[in-house]
Order: C-alpha cells, then sequence, then structure tokens
C-alpha cells in the first residue's frame, strides 16, 4: 500500500496527528487507516478535520489510549542516541590518549554532561506522550537555540571543571566507546530496519522498501570522520 493522500485534510493537522500517533507507537497501518477515515469523512461532510476532530494529539489519543505494550521505539531508539553520542565522545579522546601516550581521564566537567543528558533523557523517556510532540512541533528558530543553550552548557561544563575524578588506560576506554557505538546501532537498528510506512488501506499497491541503515549508523560515521579530520590535522602540523 504507498503512502496514503488525504486531500481532504490540512497539511499541518496531518503532520501532528501522524507526530501524535508516532510518539504513542501506532503502527504506519494503523496511522493510514486513520487519516483515511478522517479524509472520507471531512470529503463527505464538507468539514475540516480540526472541525469535525478536534485538535490532533488529543485525537490521536482516543485512538491509542496507551502506548502498544511491548512497544519500545522511544525508549529504544533514544537509549541508541545516548550510546552512540557516548561513544562518539569516548573514542576520539581515546584515540588520542593513544597517539599521546596519556592515560585516559574523566573529569567533574565530563560527568557533569553525562548527567545533563541522562537527566534529559529520562524526561524524554518518562513524557514521551508531551515531550516528542513538543519537540516535533516547536519552531526550528526555537529548536535551535534550544540545541545551542545545551551546547554551550556541555562544553563550558567540561572547559571549566577540569578536576581530575578517574583515570584508567585509554584502551579501556576505547573498548568501552567502540562498544557503545557497536550498541548504538543494534538498538536504533532494532526499530529503523523495518519500513513502517503510513500506508493507505484504500490501496492494494505494495510500499515502497526505504533504507534505514544510514540512520542507524549515523554515530559510528560521525566518529571515523571526526577520527579522520584529526588525522589530517596531526599530519599537517
Amino acid at each position: 500500500m504507498p503512502d496514503i493522500s488525504t486531500p481532504h485534510i490540512s497539511k499541518d493537522w496531518r503532520e501532528d496527528f501522524i507526530i501524535a500517533m508516532r510518539t504513542q507507537d501506532a503502527s504506519g497501518e494503523q496511522i493510514g487507516d486513520a487519516l483515511a477515515t478522517v479524509d472520507a469523512h471531512c470529503a463527505e461532510s464538507g468539514e475540516s478535520a480540526e472541525e469535525a476532530f478536534g485538535d490532533p494529539t488529543t485525537y490521536a489519543t482516543t485512538l491509542v489510549p496507551e502506548p502498544a505494550a511491548g512497544s519500545g521505539f522511544g525508549a529504544s531508539f533514544l537509549v541508541g542516541v545516548l550510546m552512540g553520542l557516548l561513544g562518539l565522545l569516548i573514542v576520539p579522546r581515546a584515540v588520542d590518549d593513544w597517539v599521546t601516550r596519556t592515560p585516559f581521564t574523566v573529569t567533574i566537567g565530563d560527568v557533569v554532561a553525562l548527567a545533563v543528558v541522562l537527566g534529559l533523557t529520562s524526561v524524554v523517556m518518562a513524557l514521551p506522550r508531551r515531550v516528542l510532540p513538543w519537540l516535533a512541533k516547536v519552531k526550528y528558530s526555537v529548536a535551535g537555540l534550544l540545541g545551542v543553550a545545551l551546547m554551550a552548557v556541555l562544553v563550558l561544563a567540561m572547559l571549566f571543571l577540569t578536576d581530575v575524578v578517574a583515570e584508567f588506560s585509554w584502551l579501556v576506554a576505547l573498548v568501552i566507546g567502540v562498544g557503545l557505538l557497536v550498541a548504538s546501532v543494534t538498538s536504533t537498528w532494532r526499530d529503523l530496519s523495518t519500513p513502517d510506512p503510513v500506508a493507505d488501506p484504500r490501496s492494494t499497491e505494495a510500499p515502497p522498501r526505504r533504507t534505514q541503515w544510514l540512520a542507524a549508523l549515523t554515530f559510528p560515521i560521525l566518529t571515523v570522520l571526526i577520527l579522520g579530520i584529526d588525522a589530517l590535522f596531526r599530519l599537517a602540523s
């Protein structure tokens, strides 16, 4: 079944509805069936989706009162992203320590940065049905400012809170970092490897196959790029 066409539903209402359904772990087939029902009603009645069904997020909640049992897209994906981010931060530092023959150090700034990231991740995982729709609908400028503010806090913490709380071999750090990157791919691939497009129940055509491997490999790819750039700077110096 191809991606569903809904000419009688406004783009904004449709997008907000899909986001709300996705954050409740509804499948593409469920979302497509619901959109087809809404579109058919709007076509027959002449009403807009907003007039007939109200706020899209609220309406989605009535269709999926509770997330599907055993479903873990939000948790699995976010944990994968967190592990990938930590691996991205650890591996280049471990390689740098290997080159300079120095031990891998953990500072107070590192601990503070980790606590901030873990805290934000915990909030998103605890309240996905509130946080994720808000994040998806927020203006790009606001999202950008929030991202810059978060990065500024993390960078400042790591730059100025430099008291060492622990140090160990660069090899141990490298093994941990690579392990986190591998785990991030495994965790995100579990959700991304199976395409789940919003399908049209009114058609019998097969949905197109979509490749998701690139998203799962984002952090390993970024890590390799950082290592490559670092190597080039070392060769140039």
